[in-house]
Parts: structure tokens; sequence; C-alpha cells
């Protein structure tokens, strides 16, 4: 079983932080980044890559939802969707050293992530 992650990686606070959560668990075995600019422009190997994870992570950092668009745009369509900006009431600035609320954020990906594997990270 294998779990991939992909985050929005925007160029804001919001898509910062899903790039530093989404870090925190990828371990290349279990849980895999999923490359969100490859996917949108139809790299055959990085589209490979990323279908070999039975149950995905759309980790947006706002609401145009951009992570869970790209998994879309490629015909995953079952996914968990967490957006920053609604979920967790985080608002989207420009300065990338703002982590508020990111403790909040990882709880959450942990919850899916042992829902997932049913056991501990």
């Amino acid at each position: 079983m294998r779990l991939g992650i992909l985050p929005c990686q925007g160029a804001c606070n919001v898509g910062n932080m899903t790039s530093k959560v989404a870090l925190k668990y990828v371990d290349n075995e279990r849980i895999n980044m999923v490359c969100a600019l490859g996917l949108p422009l139809g790299i055959e190997n990085i589209i490979k890559m990323a279908k070999i994870n039975d149950k995905f992570i759309a980790l947006n950092g706002c609401p145009i939802k951009c992570a869970s668009k790209t998994l879309d745009k490629i015909g995953i369509t079952e996914y968990e969707e967490i957006v920053l900006t609604s979920d967790f009431g985080i608002e989207k600035n420009k300065n990338f050293k703002d982590e508020s609320n990111m403790d909040k954020v990882e709880q959450k990906v942990e919850e899916i992530i042992k829902s997932f594997f049913h056991d501990q990270i």
C-alpha cells in the first residue's frame, strides 16, 4: 500500500506550508511526494510514478485547489482533500515564513495517514 501526497507548492505562505507538511511525512516507501508540475505537463514517467500510489492526499493551500485540479487532470479523482485556508482558517499572504496553524495541518495529515495504514507513523 502506498500513499501519494501532492502539495500545491504555491507562491504564498499556505503553498509553502503544504510543501513543508508533505516533506515531513514522505519516506519514499509507503508515502511518496507527487510532482505538482510534471502531472499537468503530461510528463509520462511522472504520471506513471504518481499512479503507483493506492491513495492520495491533495494538499491545497487555498480555494483555487491547484493540487486537487492537478490530480483531476490525470484522471485521479479519489483523494483526501485538504485546503489550508478554509479547513484551518489560515489567511493566505506573501509572508513565506508565516507558519501559523501548521501544526493543525500536520495533525490532519497524520490522521489521514493513520487511517490509511491502520497503524502509527
